[in-house]
């Protein structure tokens, strides 16, 4: 079984699912589905993940961008006191209070979408909250949901009618933003096992962050919304994983 770690839509960037590593042999387990965690560092937001995965172990875990930091936790949750797991990690990256900013500002874009709103409520200090998380995700939800209910009665939609709907849409965007705040705060252990990372065209190379002791560097001649497509990128992924997570598993062929 290998574990995937890759958040499930929100974004147009290929997915590892596409990576099709299911036709050579692996059994790929999607990590983060429904019911998604709502701890707010990395470590507690691992736990709570471990606490609804399948118990057995997997060989590795695969990893896209900003969930590189839970997937280092992952692993360790899973070896125990076992070896070790390898981990390949696509243009892994941690989530600097930019990033916060940035999806959340895009969140309210979304949420508003085409509203002919007349006035709009200030945006959040989403960095000023940052030392405050649990307040900040609150603030958040109550921000999006004030949103949302304008946007609605602006099309002439109030009160009950609108009710459900607001809870739909927040609770969607409010698990989203509650994951990056968790990634943010991503202070773990280093990495035990051996580590490759797949980097797209210009995606920094310093891993120095992830402090990995065994770490494998592959530069993919390719934008990043294609990583997860990329042939030579599968090819690296598939020799790392045939050589660290089943060495003894020669029966598993390389797929097309």
């Amino acid at each position: 079984m290998l574990l995937v770690l890759d958040y499930p839509g929100r974004r147009p960037e290929a997915h590892v699912s596409e990576m099709r590593l299911d036709q050579c042999g692996f059994d790929c387990t999607e990590g983060l589905t429904s019911l998604l965690p709502t701890a707010l560092t990395t470590s507690a937001y691992a736990e709570q993940l471990y606490a609804q995965q399948p118990l057995d172990r997997p060989v590795a875990v695969i990893a896209y961008c900003a969930t590189a930091p839970l997937a280092v936790a992952m692993a360790r949750l899973h070896a125990g006191l076992g070896d070790p797991l390898p981990l390949v990690l696509l243009d892994p990256q941690q989530t600097p209070p930019s990033e916060i900013v940035l999806e959340y500002h895009e969140v309210v874009r979304q949420v508003e979408g085409k509203a002919p709103l007349t006035q709009r409520p200030p945006l959040l200090d989403i960095e000023g909250l940052l030392a405050t998380p649990e307040v900040l995700v609150e603030r958040i939800a109550e921000d999006l949901r004030l949103r949302a209910r304008l946007a609605l009665e602006a099309y002439g939609l109030g009160g009950a009618d609108a009710s459900g709907p607001v809870e739909g849409v927040v609770g969607v965007y409010v698990e989203w933003l509650t994951f990056l705040v968790a990634a943010h705060y991503g202070e773990q252990p280093s990495p035990l096992g051996p580590v490759l990372q797949v980097l797209s065209r210009v995606h920094p190379a310093d891993a120095g962050w992830l402090g990995a002791a065994d770490l494998q560097t592959v530069r993919i001649s390719c934008d990043r919304p294609e990583l997860a497509i990329n042939a030579d990128a599968r090819a690296a992924v598939l020799d790392f994983l045939h050589r660290f997570a089943l060495p003894a598993s020669a029966g598993l062929g390389q797929g097309g």
